[in-house]
């Protein structure tokens, strides 16, 4: 499978860095994953009067041209589904599903922070990270007072999962956003049984009917069964973590990818095979969250074990290990800015905080009336394989060390894939 050069020439002016920065930026105006719902809603005239969507794609990445779904529709996440990636592992399969895939796919990008918990959100709602805020993995918020690790809801360096979720605990407390289901009124979810009730699922799907799976049998079959349904979901979101998981467990590995790429088109053709008639008007959109480059253990950056560093914070480091998030000390941004560029491995970009904000890295205004006081003064992208950690004290590191990582703004993180077609094109 050879792509052609307009999907090269489309996946180089993606990556290409925005002026003033010498990073790229999202393609928040049309060819991102945040446009996905906003085409959805807005092709079946389902939006709300609420905070304003993002963009739809633009129209040679919209799969209704314009016009209202007329059937159900399926939005398959694939976290750590990664361009560079994909196209790779397409060219190297002999697999005639996965030509299927390749032909239907084109390059776009993913948000920033090239992480999961934004990806995600913004996925789910419609809108960019600046504009939902829930903009980072790890990002302090202030009604805690803390740095929080988003997905488990607990504060950085404690080990209980869901420990700052009460009775009275709210998905607005992290996404100022409503999601997709909450805006149109349906919808259903086929996810980790695992995630169900989590502080996180909550904010990516309230409103949604959620349907938890175990295996990856499973999960097609509670997919098929949806759409066999005498009335079918109008929208259904399917999430699979497993090609990030051994991603970060053995590193973004060719092999691992077409391994993984392969099992999924098995699976969605035996879902179109399920379907049967409905297949033909089922709208499948495949895409990802971010991509993975490699993180080794050597380049791993302890920002505890940098005092100059240290004594400059207004509160720990956020964000994630590709693209960490520095807040100085009232009166010390110079400072901090000064200590960054001189003790972080050579080639980091050190940035300012609020100019990638006015600038449009996490999506154009109005943004989230907490973003700022959640970002910080400075974010800090590592060149690969480093990493950026902050160790607290006494807590317990990690059990492994991940040799795929991801969260920065390298190309192999940013672009992914948006395989689009009806369901039948896929059997």
């Amino acid at each position: 499978m050879n792509f052609s050069k307009d999907v090269d020439r489309d996946a180089e002016a993606l990556a290409r860095p925005a002026p003033g920065f010498g990073v790229p930026f999202p393609a928040y105006n049309g060819r991102s994953n945040v446009n996905i719902v906003p085409t959805w809603l807005r092709n079946g005239d389902r939006a709300r009067d609420a905070l304003p969507l993002a963009p739809p794609l633009v129209p040679e990445l919209d799969p209704w041209n314009g016009r209202p779904p007329d059937g159900p529709t399926i939005v398959l996440l694939v976290d750590g589904f990664g361009w560079q990636s994909f196209r790779r592992a397409a060219e190297a399969s002999s697999e005639a599903r996965v030509r299927t895939w390749a032909e239907r796919a084109r390059p776009i990008t993913t948000v920033f922070p090239t992480t999961t918990v934004a990806g995600l959100v913004s996925l789910s709602t419609g809108v960019p990270p600046g504009r939902h805020g829930a903009a980072g993995y790890r990002l302090f918020l202030p009604g805690f007072g803390l740095v929080v690790d988003l997905l488990k809801m607990t504060p950085l360096g404690v080990n209980r999962p869901e420990s700052l979720t009460g009775p009275a605990w709210q998905p607005s407390i992290v996404s100022g956003a409503p999601t997709v289901f909450q805006r149109a009124r349906t919808g259903s979810v086929v996810s980790r049984e695992a995630f169900e009730g989590t502080a996180f699922t909550r904010t990516l799907y309230e409103g949604a009917e959620f349907t938890g799976y175990t295996t990856a049998s499973e999960f097609v079959h509670l997919l098929a069964t949806l759409l066999r349904r005498p009335r079918p979901p109008s929208l259904t979101y399917a999430y699979w973590d497993e090609l990030d998981t051994v991603h970060h467990r053995q590193g973004p590995l060719d092999d691992l990818y077409r391994f993984e790429l392969e099992r999924l088109a098995h699976g969605l053709g035996y879902l179109a095979k399920r379907a049967g008639e409905l297949a033909a008007r089922t709208t499948v959109l495949i895409t990802g969250d971010h991509g993975q480059v490699p993180s080794s253990r050597e380049h791993q950056v302890h920002i505890e074990a940098i005092p100059e560093i240290v004594r400059e914070l207004a509160h720990p480091m956020g964000g994630d290990r590709r693209g960490g998030y520095f807040a100085a000390r009232p009166g010390r941004i110079e400072e901090l800015g000064a200590a960054l560029r001189a003790h972080l491995p050579v080639g980091t970009a050190v940035l300012s905080m609020p100019d990638l904000i006015e600038a449009g890295l996490f999506g154009p205004a109005p943004w989230h009336p907490e973003l700022r006081t959640r970002l910080g003064d400075f974010l800090a992208l590592v060149p690969p394989p480093y990493g950026l950690v902050h160790q607290l004290p006494g807590s317990t590191p990690g059990k492994r060390h991940l040799e795929g990582s991801h969260g920065g703004l390298d190309a192999a993180e940013l672009l992914v894939p948006l395989v689009a077609g009806r369901l039948s094109d896929f059997q």
